[in-house]
């Protein structure tokens, strides 16, 4: 693009105005099937499928232990799996619903968890629920949700699986470590994390799918500040996080992708309490030279400078032809 032409955008965009583009991608579409867990013995499986209410009829499909590796695409011993879901098709542009229907059993994944990974997985246009009939972290029901997916022939990719699985682990440790710490909400993480994802996935797409360590780490600590994080999250956190960017870095989200991220993060902001508010305003602040080179920026804020001149000039202008009249 040349500056001549940037030039022009500008003042059209300062004339009539922003514009919104919506892109539409094509949907995934998954039939309805109940995963659970094969330590569930038979009184707490048909309890399971009441609480998640299962129609009858529904394809029902065991996770067992030993594929939660495979699945989840991690080393965890596990030796259990009691936690499941229910996965139905949704008509809602592609967004991911997530409820929890036994909250006091899943102990560390909450829904927005869910939908954060099951979007960085590559998941869209579905409802889940989670239950579980006795006290587990959740991931078994993560683990159902891939594993829905594979069934139906459908595949997901396996580097965002883990990280996915990557960004439940730093989250669900953050939150344990802070849960009562002052000025902290599981969910301003949560929309961190996501408005992180965002920003990656933005400047990689301005600069032709490539950005550097410095670009990806001016990201995390800009949102982290927005959040009002930097005084409460310690160094090995936000080192865990930066470590996590550089990863989200190594994905390739689709266009859908990015828009449930988009309104992820907003639904995050709407429904968020005081604390907030002021993530929301810095967030409409946020600095978007990350993805400019010096010259550029120098030749942006000139270019503006001289439009705003301009245009003060013309007003100015305009008055002195009145105050002349006037005489």
């Amino acid at each position: 693009m040349t500056k001549k032409l940037l030039t022009w955008i500008i003042a059209s965009v300062i004339m009539l105005g922003p514009l919104t583009l919506s892109v539409y991608a094509d949907k995934v579409e998954i039939e309805s099937v109940f995963t659970y867990g094969e330590t569930l013995d038979n009184n707490q499986f048909e309890q399971t499928k009441r609480m998640l209410g299962v129609e009858e009829g529904t394809k029902e499909v065991p996770v067992y232990v030993n594929e939660l590796n495979d699945l989840l695409n991690d080393t965890y011993p596990y030796n259990q799996v009691y936690s499941s879901a229910y996965i139905t098709p949704a008509r809602n542009d592609g967004q991911i619903t997530v409820e929890i229907l036994t909250p006091d059993t899943i102990t560390s994944i909450t829904p927005l968890q869910y939908q954060n990974a099951a979007i960085t997985a590559g998941a869209i246009d579905i409802n889940i629920a989670v239950a579980s009939a006795v006290k587990v972290d959740g991931s078994g029901a993560l683990a159902g949700v891939y594993k829905a997916f594979q069934d139906q022939g459908i595949a997901l990719n396996d580097q965002a699986i883990t990280v996915a699985q990557e960004e439940l682990q730093v989250v669900s440790d953050i939150n344990n470590q802070h849960q009562d710490s002052a000025g902290y909400d599981p969910e301003l993480l949560n929309g961190a994390i996501t408005e992180i994802k965002n920003e990656i996935q933005t400047l990689k797409e301005e600069n032709n799918g490539s950005i550097t360590a410095d670009q990806i780490n001016s990201i995390t600590n800009t949102v982290i500040n927005n959040y009002n994080l930097q005084n409460i999250l310690t160094e090995e956190n936000i080192n865990n996080i930066y470590q996590l960017s550089g990863q989200f870095n190594q994905l390739n989200f689709t266009a859908e992708q990015r828009q449930q991220l988009q309104n992820l993060g907003d639904q995050i902001l709407s429904d968020g309490g005081d604390l907030f508010k002021e993530a929301k305003t810095n967030l409409e602040n946020l600095d978007i030279s990350l993805s400019l080179d010096e010259e550029t920026k120098n030749w942006f804020q000139s270019t503006w400078d001289s439009i705003t001149t301009s245009v003060s000039d013309f007003f100015a202008g305009i008055k002195e032809w009145f105050e002349n009249l006037s005489k």
